[in-house]
């Protein structure tokens, strides 16, 4: 059995969605006779079978929508130790500090 999963960028290909390993980017192929796939031969394709995109996405956008708040509270909780203690040091640091104006 030939798999033909994978594909290089200027391949005509059946409409579906593809998977560009280079820059993990998926590109959207649509219409009853499919498309060219964007970039030259070296772009490397993976065909992504539509039902794990029907299974896969919900999940990417569970994930997206705990973890997006997460890191947005952790940046802001570094931002605000790093303010707070920026000064903190060795007497060296905070005369350095002083002199140029920190």
């Amino acid at each position: 059995m030939k798999n033909n999963n994978n594909q290089s960028g200027g391949t005509k290909v059946p409409a579906g969605f593809y998977f560009n390993k280079a820059n993990w980017e998926i590109v959207t192929i649509s219409g009853k006779k499919g498309g060219v796939l964007p970039g030259d031969a070296k772009a490397g394709y993976l065909r992504i079978p539509a039902i794990a995109m029907l299974a896969g996405a919900p999940v990417l956008g569970a994930a997206f929508v705990v973890f997006l708040p997460v890191i947005g509270f952790a940046l802001l909780a570094t931002a605000a130790f790093n303010k707070a203690f920026r000064h903190a040091g060795t007497p060296a640091q905070k005369e350095a500090h002083v002199r140029h104006g920190d």
